[in-house]
């Protein structure tokens, strides 16, 4: 700015000299008469309107610098704030509760809840019903069971009565079948089109049978413990295509689990008994097996667990523990375990996996339990009187005793509130 300055007076100076010495006599007898006092005024008035519009650009200059400044310092603080409340959110432990709001809920004793997309199924020994989250019903089925038992995927509910012989199937729209086994009925499960499976007691044979919602037989494989073993565990892929069991038995004296993939589709064709592939977990125990999609399936044994993927399943990843599993949990990308601790500093210790068999957590964790599931990216544990949520880094995020006693909890991903559903009510809170 300052060298401008100078070129301009520079200027102006030159300017003038080139003017005298192009001035003829007249013109300097025309000059002669303004003094020099007047013409060094001229100049400064000249110059000081020149210095006048430079500070005032300096000024706009200067401002605009101040606006860029006083914006990045807002913005500093608002980033300041956001990531200090994020912080503070994600490391605190809520130990209270609002009830937001409660609505009447009037069933008989025993009456359990399950999630099902946007609705909860509600059913008990005498039928199951679609209520939504504010408890609005939706459709209801009557039925008389002594000991119902259900399973879910997507929208789709199986409920059958365990050691009876009737099967219900239904979604959100309602009924889609039931029909009646001629059989005990030990477990049942359901794919998304309302293929159900089920293992039947039949003496010292025990069946594996596949059914459409109305009942009609699709395929079924009869075990006995000196032939495949005895059935634990059986699963449906989400399309119905696949079915996982995981057998029991003995071989050479060991006690062996066997997981069997059966493919009812274009893979299975080539075999008279639908099996595609299997695998062998000498000397351990499979007591749960269960399809994340229609090709990824997990077989959790008592000292570790393995997933398998393909459209012939071939195991992908294997975890083995030396520590006895106390629970399991899940969702669609994580899967957890509880173990005794043995610092004896905790109750638990809790350890999270994704499905590549690499570990994401290992906590030590004080908890009291009845149920313990895994729900939108929470760990819901909770017992008649209290309720403990975590998350998946493994951080406590609430706990609190109940003023009701609670029958179930969920956890639908809005921001800081929970569903509680009591004996008597459904009690929407924001925990606080």
């Amino acid at each position: 700015m300052k060298n401008n300055k100078w070129k301009e007076r520079f200027q102006n100076i030159k300017e003038q000299l080139d003017f005298f010495q192009a001035a003829d006599d007249e013109d300097l007898d025309d000059l002669s008469g303004i003094s020099e006092q007047s013409f060094y005024e001229d100049r400064v008035q000249s110059e000081g309107d020149s210095r006048e519009e430079l500070t005032y650009e300096e000024r706009i200059a200067r401002n605009r610098q101040r606006r860029v400044i006083t914006r990045g310092i807002a913005a500093a603080l608002i980033l300041c704030a956001v990531v200090g409340f994020y912080l503070y959110y994600r490391n605190h432990t809520f130990d209270d509760y609002i009830i937001l709001k409660s609505i009447e809920n009037s069933v008989t004793s025993g009456t359990q809840y399950e999630a099902a997309g946007k609705y909860l199924y509600r059913y008990n020994s005498d039928g199951v019903s679609c209520v939504t989250k504010k408890n609005e019903l939706k459709w209801s089925v009557t039925y008389s069971m002594q000991a119902p038992i259900v399973d879910v995927c997507g929208t789709t509910m199986v409920i059958a009565e365990q050691q009876g012989t009737q099967i219900y199937v239904v979604n959100e729209d309602g009924l889609l079948g039931s029909f009646t086994c001629l059989l005990p009925i030990l477990k049942v499960r359901v794919s998304n089109q309302g293929v159900v499976a089920v293992i039947l007691q039949d003496d010292d044979v025990t069946w594996v049978r596949l059914y459409d919602a109305n009942g009609e037989s699709i395929a079924n494989d009869k075990t006995t413990i000196s032939d495949s073993g005895y059935p634990l565990d059986v699963d449906l892929s989400p399309n119905g295509e696949k079915m996982v069991v995981s057998y029991l038995g003995i071989i050479e004296g060991v006690m062996t689990s066997t997981v069997v993939f059966y493919d009812f589709g274009s893979e299975g064709d080539a075999s008279s008994d639908y099996m595609v592939s299997s695998e062998t977990f000498s000397g351990s125990t499979v007591p749960q097996v269960f399809f994340l999609d229609d090709t990824t399936a997990v077989a959790v044994a008592d000292d570790g667990f393995a997933v398998f993927k393909g459209s012939t399943p071939e195991k992908s990843a294997e975890v083995s523990f030396s520590d006895e599993i106390i629970s399991c949990f899940y969702d669609e990308e994580t899967i957890g375990f509880l173990f005794s601790d043995p610092t004896g500093e905790n109750d638990y210790r809790m350890e999270l996996y994704n499905y590549r068999g690499k570990q994401k957590v290992s906590v030590g964790i004080d908890a009291r339990f009845d149920e313990i599931k895994m729900e939108d990216g929470r760990i819901l544990m909770y017992t008649s009187s209290s309720c403990m949520v975590y998350t998946k880094k493994g951080k406590l995020r609430f706990s609190s005793a109940y003023e009701k006693e609670i029958v179930n909890v969920f956890y639908f991903s809005i921001f800081r509130q929970y569903l509680v559903i009591t004996k008597d009510s459904f009690d929407r809170i924001r925990i606080c």
